[in-house]
């Protein structure tokens, strides 16, 4: 090769490489840039954080929290894993200010969670916001109401979705029809909870913006056992337990099954193991989901009762046919019954061969959740893992049986539509705001 052809080699390879660079997923031009909102280090906000993170051209442009210690620990993180570093801001209206923002991700108490996610659709930013999307289902109705007038990208985190085991498991059984029609789903979580003991009233510290905290909820004192994680507990701020994990399965449960708003709800549960704390919630829930097409999906819940829980784990799904079951594990695997119970086929997260080398995928599932999340982004697509319209459905459940608890009767809905057929549930159905901070 001469010296002028070398040169011209040479210069289309670097125009190649030139035009790569300007194309990837790292680009300026293409870059993803978000604000993470509640990012404690001990929270679910700093797992999905870093799980953001490994996504090619996702930039962590904002941390946001009324806690003054998690923005400097999460600034310092992002600063450590990525080299850039974030915007603190503590006031998540101030960060959507900023026109260069792409989106949010909304790890924020549960009375937080449709609250973020409107006023970032109404600011033109993408959404993604940790399950249960409402805390009430009349929230639910504003965020589908929201998202299909703004037309943002919404997705919610219940990660299963995401998952490439149970899509194939499912592909698997409506190609092949093994187990004939899926017509009930029995999904369970067991735990042991420990006491949360009972609360004091204390001074807000200095490192907290108790005002804030509070957001659209209606103003308490700060107790001393509510920051950072039993706030789930108090009706308040949380959703109970149902709330907090009944969406992951449920969810799962009600793609297996292809059915959306259910047409009945009952409930059964209490506080049926002893305790003196601030605990409010019944430890004990059994649910019942009628939908359309004679299908169900029951729901088993007991936060003080892990000594020998349903197939030998605290939480997942058997999907049971006419003609055999599956069952959907809750380390990403997927296991084949035929009619008698005899394993037939097998599907195992990340290739592997053996269900007891596994370990918890969460944080596996939460990376291509939120590589879903930015690729929609760039795609301006609002078909998401979860977009709005799905993740409402699925937040309904728990939050229905929620209501049916409290009002001690069956719930009635107009599958069709999700509208509230049931009088004696109108007052539940929507929830009492701040002033000045009403969802609308």
């Amino acid at each position: 090769m001469n010296r002028r052809d070398f040169v011209k080699a040479g210069s289309g390879a670097f125009a190649i490489a030139a035009a790569g660079c300007a194309i990837g997923d790292a680009a300026p031009s293409n870059r993803v840039r978000l604000a993470i909102v509640g990012c404690h280090a001990k929270g679910r906000g700093q797992t999905v954080m870093k799980a953001a993170m490994k996504v090619p051209g996702v930039e962590i442009a904002y941390v946001c929290d009324v806690d003054s210690r998690a923005r400097d620990w999460a600034a310092a993180e992002v600063e450590k894993l990525s080299g850039f570093k974030p915007k603190k801001e503590k006031d998540l209206r101030k960060v959507l200010e900023d026109k260069e923002l792409d989106g949010i991700i909304s790890e924020t108490p549960d009375h937080w969670h449709a609250y973020s996610a409107v006023l970032a659709m109404r600011a033109g930013k993408a959404v993604y916001v940790e399950k249960p999307c409402a805390f009430c289902p009349h929230e639910g109705e504003i965020i589908v109401d929201t998202w299909r007038k703004t037309g943002m990208v919404f997705q919610m985190g219940n990660q299963r979705r995401a998952s490439l085991t149970y899509k194939a498991a499912l592909d698997y059984l409506r190609e092949t029809n093994a187990i004939g029609e899926m017509k009930w789903a029995k999904c369970w979580y067991m735990a042991d909870r420990a006491s949360i003991g009972k609360g004091v009233k204390i001074n807000v510290p200095e490192w907290l913006d108790w005002e804030l905290w509070q957001g659209p909820a209606p103003r308490r004192d700060l107790l001393s056992n509510v920051v950072h994680y039993n706030w789930h507990w108090f009706r308040n701020w949380g959703t109970s337990e149902m709330g907090n994990n009944a969406p992951h399965f449920a969810d799962a449960a009600r793609w297996a099954l292809d059915v959306g708003y259910p047409e009945s709800v009952q409930c059964a549960g209490g506080q049926y193991f002893p305790k003196n704390d601030d605990y409010v919630w019944p430890d004990t829930f059994n649910a019942s989901f009628k939908f359309p097409g004679d299908k169900l999906i029951t729901f088993e819940l007991a936060s003080h009762c892990r000594e020998k829980p349903y197939m030998d784990v605290g939480t997942g799904a058997m999907i049971y046919g006419t003609n055999g079951s599956l069952f959907l594990g809750p380390r990403d695997t997927a296991t084949l019954y035929d009619v008698k119970g005899n394993e037939i086929k097998s599907w195992l997260a990340g290739g592997q061969t053996q269900a007891g080398s596994l370990t918890n995928p969460t944080s596996s599932l939460d990376v291509l959740h939120q590589t879903k999340f930015a690729e929609c982004i760039r795609a301006k697509s609002q078909q998401t893992n979860s977009p709005a319209d799905e993740a409402v459905k699925s937040t309904y459940l728990p939050l229905l049986a929620n209501i049916a608890t409290e009002v001690g009767e069956t719930i009635r809905l107009d599958p069709n539509t999700g509208k509230l057929l049931t009088k004696s549930a109108e007052k539940l159905w929507s929830r009492e705001y701040a002033k000045g901070w009403e969802l609308v």
